[in-house]
């Protein structure tokens, strides 16, 4: 069943991530600007889930270093917005109008009411100089080079290529027995053996899985599998087999399997000419970002970043 995050579960993790701030790591304030604590409890949230699903482990013995990941993140962000109003503090009402009619249309077509938008109105300005403002200052710090070129495409291309393929699959039929406590492993291993024999024999693998299975579901037929783990010992052998090759016996998960694979597609690369258009867009929305990055560095130099005491103004 998928598993589903209520508000009182949010509300709950804020509380906790409220009361571990308060434990001593104070707020933070950018040059006299004090940072609203859900950006940094956000920022901490996505820094932290996404190092847990690269190593596929609970981190949360480095909360500390992720929190102070968060800070950083929040204080450049900041910093940067500051330069933007700095260098750009006049958006003109030329150029807001026909950002906000595009938004406001935007929201109109999805239901929401004039006394809504109405309500907004000052809050959409606000959001669309502060983006008018991003955009200028990019410009500003790339000038002619705010575009990418073919070799800048291409590195980019094989740098991800990973994310452009589409993994090798395999359908197969299943025939799996459990280990518990009735049967000894021995006795379900030569169980299986002989069942494996009876199929090389040329017995249909399919008859024999309906007679021999122990699942639950009744189920034969595991439909496309994706190799996703090549250490895993199923997809491993699966994986290393040919169509119509039946498995030798696989122990996998307190249980032990046979398999039949009747039909498989080889790993493909997307071509580079096909997602040209999307690689182009990612590229300069890095060359941009590195800039912003570069941008804040050296912002960081001359910036008064602080952190003050929870209970008061007092600095640390």
């Amino acid at each position: 069943m998928e598993s589903r995050i209520t508000d009182d579960d949010r509300q709950e993790k804020r509380v906790a991530f409220l009361e571990w701030v308060d434990k001593g790591l104070g707020m933070l304030r950018v040059n006299g600007e004090l940072v609203d604590q859900e950006l940094v409890e956000e920022t901490f949230h996505r820094v932290k889930t996404a190092e847990e699903q690269k190593v596929q482990v609970s981190c949360c013995e480095r909360d500390p270093e992720f929190y102070e990941q968060a800070e950083q993140e929040v204080a450049d962000s900041i910093l940067i917005a500051q330069e933007a109003e700095k260098r750009f503090e006049e958006i003109p009402e030329e150029e807001i109008k026909p950002k906000l009619k595009e938004m406001i249309d935007a929201y109109r077509e999805h239901g929401a009411s004039w006394e809504m938008l109405e309500a907004q109105r000052d809050m959409m300005r606000h959001e669309i100089a502060a983006s008018l403002r991003m955009d200028k200052l990019i410009q500003d710090l790339l000038g002619d080079d705010d575009k990418v070129s073919d070799e800048e495409v291409e590195k980019f291309y094989e740098e991800y290529k990973k994310e452009y393929r589409s993994p090798a699959e395999a359908r197969s039929l299943h025939l799996m027995k459990t280990l518990n406590e009735d049967t000894t492993a021995d006795e379900v291993f030569s169980k299986l053996c002989a069942v494996r024999e009876e199929a090389l024999e040329g017995a249909d693998f399919e008859e024999l899985a309906k007679r021999e299975t122990e699942k639950s579901t009744g189920e034969l037929d595991l439909g496309w599998i994706t190799l996703d783990r090549p250490t895993n010992p199923f997809e491993a052998t699966l994986f290393s087999m040919q169509e119509g090759e039946i498995s030798p016996v696989i122990v996998y998960e307190h249980a032990m399997h046979l398999v039949k694979v009747m039909e498989k597609k080889s790993e493909q690369i997307v071509p580079m000419e096909d997602v040209r258009e999307e690689l182009e867009n990612r590229a300069l929305a890095r060359k941009r970002r590195n800039a912003l990055q570069a941008l804040a560095v050296a912002l960081r130099e001359t910036a008064t970043i602080e952190k003050i005491d929870m209970s008061g103004d007092d600095e640390e």
